[in-house]
């Protein structure tokens, strides 16, 4: 993980392993990406390299349990009165 601190309202956010990655794919091999700040929008100058290692070191991503399927309904359940 890594910890940023605004440049202009001085708060501090870490950004989530994705958001790292696709600030690193628009960054495109430059020195520096442009971080978002989630307070108060302004882009934040962080060193690639940096992000390069917080995704090194982040914890792996739990896996997400696949979601079971909507029961269906049976002909007749409804508005029949």
């Amino acid at each position: 993980m890594i910890a940023i601190t605004c440049d202009k309202c001085r708060r501090r956010f870490t950004p989530t392993s994705e958001e790292i990655q696709v600030y690193l794919a628009e960054s495109q091999d430059k020195k520096h990406a442009q971080v978002l700040c989630p307070h108060c929008g302004k882009a934040n100058k962080v060193a690639a390299e940096r992000l390069r290692e917080a995704i090194r070191f982040a914890p792996p991503a739990p896996p997400v349990p696949p979601t079971p399927p909507a029961p269906a309904s049976a002909p007749g359940d409804g508005s029949a009165a």
